[in-house]
């Protein structure tokens, strides 16, 4: 009778210790569960994706009738995810991290809740909408003082928005300070990248708690930094190899023991079209002085690119790999926009950035004269 008792509790122990075991495989401790349904939407399917190589890899789908929303999967980092309604073509973000994300709310602008890091985004993009107001109610007044012509008025109009402009930009610095501990900070900052100067990002990286190491906005960052201190005034310009417009290969290397200006650019962009005329003089007045100008073209055509080097009169070495933003000497050198530059000495070290306009004249005065 004892040994029957120590039994049943014996195999009850198991049971437990089992069904413990079960809960575990059915349920990690990493798993997302997204659910709801959203008004307004259309019967077809719902896409959710992230983000990887700049490419939107769909990691779930469901299709619905009624807008209702079922997503399971798991994930080690909270991490923005796209949620895309194929049927309404609309598409929206949210921070996705472990455990229960509800939604609710309408097609236009669902509402994402039970993320910790979703809900301290919500707290920015409601900030940005009160700054999103105060620019519409200015290009109103703007609209109406243009219409009679009221110089005063205008003047005072874009004095007010560079205020808001300002008061935007710290808003964001401020912002991301105070996220040093969630992903929000790191993300907000790798989005809003090209806003930054390397001091910046660098502070920012500093600020950021060891626990996000492990993100995937903190390794974007540090590569980015790691770009930009390569590209820094100072350093050895990165040497590349692209073809020029007659196929032929053309080194960085090749142009040492001149002052070089590697101009990026492109024929459908028309500022570099407006700052052409600007390089060309300044080419034309120092080139027998030992000045030279390497131009990397981010078009995607070889026509137009051969095309707008004759209409512009761009008589220097032009490369181009035709890869349009994935360029890779233009990755190389972290570009973001166009035109963009770099002036390299004789020994091919950066001397200066980005100079445009007069500043290129001033500097290639101070150079040579």
């Amino acid at each position: 009778m004892q040994n029957s008792k120590r039994k049943i509790i014996r195999n009850a122990i198991w049971i437990f210790i089992l069904s413990i075991a079960i809960a575990s495989c059915s349920e990690p401790s990493n798993q997302y569960n997204i659910s709801g349904k959203v008004d307004g939407a259309s019967p077809g399917w719902i896409v959710l994706s992230k983000a990887i190589n700049n490419k939107l890899i769909p990691v779930d789908s469901v299709e619905t009738k009624d807008g209702t929303v079922t997503f399971t999967g798991t994930i080690e980092m909270p991490e923005v995810y796209y949620m895309e309604f194929k049927a309404d073509d609309q598409f929206h973000r949210l921070f996705v991290e472990q455990g229960n994300i509800e939604v609710s709310g309408n097609i236009i602008s669902p509402k994402f809740t039970g993320s910790q890091s979703q809900e301290i985004y919500n707290t920015y993009l409601a900030r940005m909408d009160e700054f999103n107001e105060r620019y519409k109610k200015l290009n109103t007044e703007y609209r109406e003082a243009s219409e009679i012509e009221d110089t005063e008025k205008i003047n005072a109009i874009n004095e007010e928005a560079g205020k808001i402009n300002d008061e935007e930009k710290q808003y964001v610095r401020d912002f991301v300070l105070l996220q040093s501990n969630n992903v929000v900070g790191p993300y907000m900052v790798v989005t809003n990248i090209y806003q930054y100067e390397l001091k910046d990002l660098v502070e920012a990286r500093t600020g950021f708690n060891e626990n996000l190491a492990a993100s995937k906005y903190i390794k974007m960052l540090d590569e980015q930094i790691d770009k930009l201190q390569k590209i820094d005034i100072g350093q050895p310009a990165p040497v590349f190899v692209q073809n020029d417009t007659a196929g032929n290969p053309v080194s960085l290397d090749s142009f040492k023991g001149k002052y070089l200006l590697i101009d990026f650019w492109a024929s459908w962009c028309g500022p570099c079209r407006q700052e052409n005329p600007n390089v060309v003089a300044a080419y034309q007045k120092y080139h027998d002085k030992g000045f030279d100008v390497l131009g990397v073209s981010l078009d995607r055509s070889r026509a137009p690119w051969i095309k707008a080097i004759a209409d512009d009169k761009l008589t220097w070495t032009h490369v181009s790999d035709l890869k349009y933003w994935n360029n890779e000497a233009s990755k190389m050198y972290a570009v973001s926009s166009i035109p963009a530059n770099f002036l390299l000495d004789p020994e091919g070290n950066i001397i200066a950035k980005d100079l445009r306009g007069d500043n290129l004249q001033k500097k290639l005065k101070e150079i040579f004269e």
